[in-house]
Parts: structure tokens; C-alpha cells; sequence
């Protein structure tokens, strides 16, 4: 631990040594990990984990913590100059102008994906997206890409705090076949939905990695039932969409700065009203 100069409160830096000793290789600590990586007894780094996760900044699965989308509230001014969203932009509008669908990039934030970037195409009945945006997570492709990343256990733990709930009739919300769809989503590398969330919407999702493989984001495109028929979607835009996440996952794994990024996006204010259309 680097010494510190002048007067500090020692409560508030050691809840930054709490902070800065999750990383890319270990974005998951136990209570006795975070103890020893700080220098501190299991007691107090109990303590600061607690009030990290009452103020949001850390989640608890099982018994371990993961930082959450809000760290990177901490770092807005400075991480905005060269932002993961800004960086994933290019890649984004490529996928979109070439299946003529728009495309966006989301990351997991407790029980909803927030959506960070879009690339829009101009349709006559467009699904509206803008980053800020929150979709249920069990209830999205996005989110479901993105739970994809979350080990049996850690599914199980995760659905106990945020039960599943239903947004129309097609919704599932037993736990048993949502993890068997998560599972199913991890071993083929996507994921799909039919108008769980929005009648008459259908969306497909592809999770990025780092470099240690864990899901760090997922790109999502949606559909309305009656514009793309199942081999379009499969043959055309599946593939496009996976090509797009290689691509950017090759980035992010050679650029440190981006992939911080990656890990803890910015979160911008989410609408109060009811969750936008697609997933």
C-alpha cells in the first residue's frame, strides 16, 4: 500500500483500498481476500464491504463482491474524455447500416441492463433505446447475454434478491427454466427472447469478454416479429453480431483504458418511465 502524505480521513481511504483492489483478474473478492489484498482484518473489510454494497458502489453474490456500473460515477469527468462508449461507437454503426438494424451496447447493473451506446437506423417503426436506458435483465436478451457470465450458484443467489417478474404473458419467471435458458445461452455464445418483454418485439444478444473471459458487456439488436423472418436472423444478423462482438472484445483486451471502461461503465440518469422497447 503506497504511503500517504498529509492530513486524511483513515475510514474514507481505506474504503478506496477497498475499491482499487478489485481488478480485470480478479473482478470477484471474498471478504478474506479483500482483507489480505488491503492489509486489513476480516472485521473491518466486512465493514467497508457492507457500506460500499448500502451505497451501491459493490454487489454481493453468494459470498462474493463485484464492483457495480456506479463506481465509474466516482471518475465521470476525466473517464468521459475517452469513454468505453465512445471507443465501441464505430463498431456499433458498422453492425447497424449492415443489417439495416440498429445495434447497442449494454452492461449488468444489479437487476437491469443499462444501456451505454447506440447505433440508430432511421425506420419507420423504430425500437427506442438511448443510452441511459434500463431493461429488466432476466426478462432481455441483453441481460440474459449478460447473466450468462454468472455461474449456477451465482444464478441461483442472484434471482433469491431479484425475483423475475412478468411484462407480458410469454414472460418467464421460473427461475429453474430462466437458468436453463442462461445456461443454453452461455454454451451456444447468444441469447434470444420473443416478446417477453414487448408483444410483438423479439431481440438477440451476444455477451463481450475480457481477456480472463468473463462477461464484461453484450451487444444487443431488436426486432419486431414481423420484419425479420428466423433465417434472416440467424444467417444474416447472428452472425454480424458475434463478428462485431470478436471485434470489439480484441480491442478491449489491448487497450487497459477502454477495458476499465468496459468493466465499470458510466451510468447516465435512466427514464422513470416504464422500459423502452427491445432488449
Amino acid at each position: 500500500m503506497a504511503e500517504r502524505l498529509g492530513p486524511f480521513v483513515r475510514t474514507f481511504d481505506r474504503g478506496l483500498d477497498v475499491l482499487t483492489c478489485f481488478s480485470a483478474e480478479r473482478p470477484d473478492l471474498s471478504v478474506t481476500e479483500v482483507a489480505s489484498e488491503c492489509g486489513f482484518d476480516r472485521a473491518t473489510a466486512r465493514r467497508l464491504l457492507r457500506t460500499l454494497e448500502s451505497l451501491g458502489y459493490v454487489d454481493c453474490v453468494g459470498s462474493r463482491y463485484r464492483l457495480t456500473a456506479k463506481v465509474l460515477e466516482l471518475g465521470y469527468e476525466t473517464i468521459g474524455s475517452e469513454s468505453f462508449p465512445e471507443m465501441v461507437q464505430p463498431y456499433l454503426e458498422d453492425v447497424a447500416h449492415t443489417v439495416d438494424h440498429s445495434c447497442s451496447l449494454a452492461v449488468l447493473d444489479g437487476d437491469t441492463a443499462v444501456f451505454l451506446a447506440r447505433a440508430a437506423v432511421r425506420r419507420v417503426m423504430s425500437i427506442r433505446l438511448a443510452p441511459g436506458a434500463r431493461v429488466p435483465a432476466a426478462a432481455s436478451a441483453v441481460g440474459r447475454a449478460l447473466l450468462s457470465g454468472h455461474t449456477p450458484d451465482q444464478l441461483a443467489a442472484y434471482f433469491e434478491r431479484f425475483p423475475p417478474l412478468p411484462y407480458t404473458e410469454a414472460t418467464i419467471t421460473d427461475t429453474t427454466e430462466l437458468a436453463r435458458r442462461i445456461a443454453d445461452a452461455r454454451e451456444r455464445g447468444w441469447a434470444l427472447i420473443d416478446q417477453e418483454l414487448e408483444r410483438g418485439v423479439r431481440s438477440v444478444a451476444v455477451p463481450l469478454h475480457d481477456a480472463a473471459g468473463a462477461v464484461v458487456a453484450a451487444l444487443t439488436i431488436g426486432t419486431h416479429t414481423g420484419q425479420v423472418d428466423d433465417d434472416t436472423l440467424f444467417t444474416v444478423i447472428l452472425p454480424r453480431l458475434k463478428d462485431c462482438a470478436a471485434a470489439i472484445e480484441r480491442t478491449i483486451t489491448t487497450r487497459s483504458n477502454s477495458f476499465s471502461a468496459a468493466r465499470s461503465p458510466m451510468v447516465v440518469a435512466a427514464p422513470e418511465s416504464p422500459p423502452p422497447l427491445g432488449s
